[in-house]
């Protein structure tokens, strides 16, 4: 697999994961992943991971105190996936 594919791989993992978190209300704390959700796809579409502009640009609470764990979860996964995204596309963290 290549590393794009491998990106693309993560991405659609993390897609489902808020889909799931999104169609089951009882696992938001706040109520707004669609949002995120949304945004995690058209990221994926444009492959805006091979761009300048990166960076995944999540909810401010996300990750925050009172997340529920799937929250958390989908939190941890996008933070590895943009350190996989920096070390084998940009050279390294903040590059």
């Amino acid at each position: 697999m290549s590393t794009e594919e491998y990106i693309q791989h993560l991405l659609q993992a993390i897609i489902e994961k808020i889909q799931i978190i999104v169609n089951d209300r009882s696992k938001q704390s706040f109520g707004s992943l669609e949002y995120l959700l949304n945004q995690m796809i058209e990221y994926r579409n444009r492959k805006q991971y091979m761009s300048n502009e990166w960076h995944i640009n999540t909810p401010r609470w996300l990750g925050e105190y009172g997340n529920t764990p799937e929250e958390e979860e989908v939190c941890s996964d996008i933070h590895r996936l943009q350190l996989y995204i920096a070390e084998k596309l940009k050279g390294g963290w903040g590059k």
